[in-house]
Parts: structure tokens; sequence; C-alpha cells
């Protein structure tokens, strides 16, 4: 009986991982391999200081409604990116949306041959609204102050950096790591206040 238990183990415990991969990759998540920071538990920060922690993105004037977002963190001394054209990810080392500082969400504007959730974020308007909620519903609201464009091997600290102390939500367009026709075209910043 015991030999019998052994042989199966081995088979469903291999089946376990494949599905296990196979569902980060369908939520549009990069396997991270390197522990996590302190104060962070199962990928989420202890507290958020007056934030939600992200979990939908709507943007009406782009017409983007997202369920899901996932928590980016770093890998290999790089900038972790979604794992797929309409994944948004959250910079989850930095503040929550609504708490002090710079809350970060970062898109593909393409990747490999498909667009991405923020491939059109270069048209976004002063004034225009975008609402990012938790799990349970509550939101936080801002107002699009500008937009700008940097060169494409513009580097995240300058895309993300603090422009007042107050709260602030940026939302960038990836680096293009996961990009494979390769990124030649401009990246985008969005800069946004609360209302």
């Amino acid at each position: 009986m015991g030999e019998r238990h052994s042989t199966l183990v081995r088979p469903a415990a291999a089946v376990l991982a494949v599905v296990a991969g196979l569902g980060c990759v369908l939520l549009g998540v990069t396997t991270v391999l390197s522990p996590g920071a302190p104060g962070v538990t199962a990928g989420r920060p202890a507290t958020v200081a007056a934030g939600v922690l992200p979990a939908a993105l709507v943007i009406p004037d782009l017409g983007l409604a997202l369920g899901h977002l996932v928590d980016l963190g770093h890998v290999g001394g790089r900038r972790e990116q979604p794992g797929t054209a309409p994944g948004v990810g959250w910079f989850a080392d930095g503040p929550a949306p609504g708490a002090p500082g710079v809350a970060v969400l970062s898109g593909h504007a393409g990747f490999g041959y498909s667009s991405g959730s923020f491939a059109r974020l270069d048209t976004l308007k002063p004034g225009a609204p975008v609402v990012v909620r938790d799990d349970e519903g509550r939101e936080a609201r801002f107002q699009v102050r500008r937009t700008a464009t940097f060169p494409a091997d513009e580097p995240d600290s300058t895309l993300v950096a603090p422009e007042g102390p107050g709260p602030e939500l940026r939302l960038i367009t990836s680096d293009g790591t996961h990009d494979f026709a390769g990124i030649d075209s401009p990246r985008i910043a969005v800069y946004a206040v609360p209302v």
C-alpha cells in the first residue's frame, strides 16, 4: 500500500506544480523566486496607512475596467513587470493608492504583437477620472493632472519621482522587458492626484 501511495504522490505533485504555474500565467503574475521584503505578508503590506490595496482599476476615458491587479516586486535587481498584455500591476513595495507618497500602477502599451492595457495611456487629458478599488469595494478616486512622454529607455525612477508631499497616483507604461517585439516607443507617465 505504501509503495502505491508514493507512486501516486509524485505525479500528483507534478500536476499541482503545472497547475500553479498556469494559474500564475493566466493571472498575469511574473513568478518571483526571492523572499519578500520586510513588512510584507503574502505579497501584501501589513498596513496601508489610509490607502486602498489595489484590486481593481477603472479609467472611464480609456474604457478600461480591470477586476484584477497583480503585486509587482523586484527580480534580479529589475522592477517586475506584468506578465500579460492586459495585465496591470501595483509596485507593492511602495504606498497604496491614496496613502502619502507616489502609488504606482504599471501596464504594457504593447506586449509582443498585442496592445496592452495602457496602449492609449497617452490620450488621457487633465481632469480625467481614475478609480482604484480594493477587494472590499473601498475606492481611492483620482483626477489626471498631466501626462508626460519619456524616451523608451527611461528608468522607472524618473517616471515615478514625487512631485509633492501628498498622495499621488502614477500610471506608467512598462519598460518592455516582456515585449518580445522590442520596446522602441516612448514610455508614458500619467500624474494623478486625489479628488
